[in-house]
């Protein structure tokens, strides 16, 4: 195999995890920003009675019919 061969303390080394925690972080960050801006689009394209409002209408009108 070689020098190159790959140590599992360098797969899990610090630099890994923070890199993994950075990841996870920006993840939950786009999920939390951009699901409900694709809920608010979806629900346009679908639902007939709703008429092109303000996204943070259409949001305020989703969380007062279904909740939160």
């Amino acid at each position: 195999m070689g020098s190159k061969d790959l140590k599992l303390v360098d797969v899990f080394s610090y630099e890994s995890l923070v890199h993994a925690v950075a990841g996870a972080m920006g993840s939950v960050t786009a999920m939390t920003v951009f699901f409900p801006l694709d809920t608010a689009r979806l629900r346009l394209q679908v639902d007939d009675k709703r008429k092109t409002k303000s996204t943070p209408a259409i949001l305020s009108e989703i969380i007062k019919e279904e909740g939160l």
